[in-house]
């Protein structure tokens, strides 16, 4: 088999595009040159299309109008039985081949399972959670459900519209504070389906908990309020693989307020940690807990990942009591929110590695899709062509 040839999209209309530009630079950098022709496919914040190898370098955003100027606006579409980027042009149209497309999106119309439709419309394999898993992963509201129907514990919650909040605040605040939501401050405040940590806060009285739900109602119609636990840690793991899945190490992230923040997770760091992105975040790894927990934790997050038919990698969060060896799921990053190399490195896979397998199991997803016939020709159209529509 020779050289595979890689769209890498990323960037997107969504709060996270400068954070996904940064990944997907990051995997860039170590992609294996020698096994992938990469072609960027940079998504601006209006929702189209760019290629232009300058996407590559870090250095060249620094102007973003002229960098799009200097770029060639594309549609990934499925031609001749191939991926394909055309080419929009007022004279003529140039496509541009590639064999699997590597989404790097963090947030809306990336992680949401959005552009993942739009591989399956056009037939093209793609790494990463399938539509389907992709929304439930980012959707924090309905992932609650799906954490509940597993038999998993987790913070208790209630969520409310942004129009009904609009409509009547005092009475979101009444639903909010009723007895049978069994809520209590403090409370934790996210938009329903955002990523970073953008939109989120802490509210220990209804004042801040009415001022956390504006900001949240700014980035989703959505805003989960789930109750806050007391003197427990945050502790992630992640799971890789297709049909087969095996977990990682065990993490445990510093925070330096009482919630990880957006500063938190990408601009702390020590020397040489400009532009990496998760991976500059203060942590501990392994994370100090008992090897019960840590096997609890890793057999919670492949139980996870394989119910939800994960491909690739995912991280999971959670909130552990350590006293009480308790552990609740908090959320999960699904790709590729989190690349989670850095929880690879201690089991010996090292990121090209990783991406490496990221690969792999998507072409073999993709195989296993092929199996599948999503057309029928029942003849009724001919059928009805001669008879007529009948009312």
């Amino acid at each position: 088999m020779g050289k595979l040839t890689l769209g890498l999209f990323f960037g997107g209309r969504s709060t996270e595009h400068e954070v996904s530009v940064i990944t997907a630079l990051q995997a860039f950098k170590h992609l294996d040159k020698l096994k992938y022709n990469i072609i960027p496919v940079y998504v601006s914040k209006e929702s189209r299309f760019y290629t232009n190898p300058k996407f590559l370098d870090l250095k060249n955003y620094k102007d973003i109008d002229n960098l799009l100027i200097s770029s060639v606006e594309v549609i990934p579409i499925r031609y001749k039985g191939k991926p394909t980027l055309v080419t929009i042009s007022s004279w003529f149209n140039k496509f541009i081949p590639f064999d699997l497309a590597f989404p790097l999106f963090h947030g809306s119309f990336g992680e949401d399972g959005s552009i993942q439709g739009l591989f399956e419309v056009y037939q093209i394999p793609y790494t990463g959670f399938n539509v389907l898993a992709s929304a439930v992963a980012m959707d924090k509201v309905i992932s609650k459900f799906f954490f509940s129907s597993l038999g998993l514990d987790f913070a208790k919650f209630c969520y409310i519209k942004r129009s009904d909040w609009i409509k009547d605040p005092k009475e979101c605040l009444n639903i909010i504070l009723q007895k049978d939501n069994r809520l209590k401050f403090p409370l934790f405040v996210k938009p329903g389906n955002g990523g970073s940590s953008i939109g989120a806060g802490k509210a220990n009285n209804e004042e801040e908990l009415s001022f956390n739900i504006e900001v949240a109602a700014i980035y989703s119609d959505k805003i989960l309020i789930e109750e806050a636990f007391e003197g427990v840690k945050e502790v992630n793991c992640s799971a890789l693989g297709y049909k087969d899945v095996e977990a990682s190490v065990c993490e445990m992230p510093i925070a330096s307020g009482e919630i990880l923040s957006f500063e938190d997770k990408y601009k702390k760091g020590g020397k040489g940690s400009k532009g990496a992105g998760m991976a500059s975040l203060s942590r501990v790894i392994p994370a100090p807990i008992t090897s019960k927990l840590t096997d609890k934790i890793q057999d919670i997050t492949i139980h996870i990942f394989k119910s939800l038919g994960g491909c690739g990698v995912a991280r999971i969060d959670y909130f552990v009591d350590l006293k009480r060896e308790k552990v609740y799921v908090n959320e999960i990053n699904s790709p590729p929110g989190s690349l989670s190399f850095y929880l690879w490195e201690p089991a010996g896979i090292k990121y090209n590695e990783l991406l490496d397998k990221i690969i792999q199991y998507a072409l073999e997803r993709w195989e296993d899709q092929k199996k599948t016939q999503y057309t029928f020709n029942s003849g009724l159209l001919s059928q009805m062509a001669n008879s007529g529509l009948k009312r």
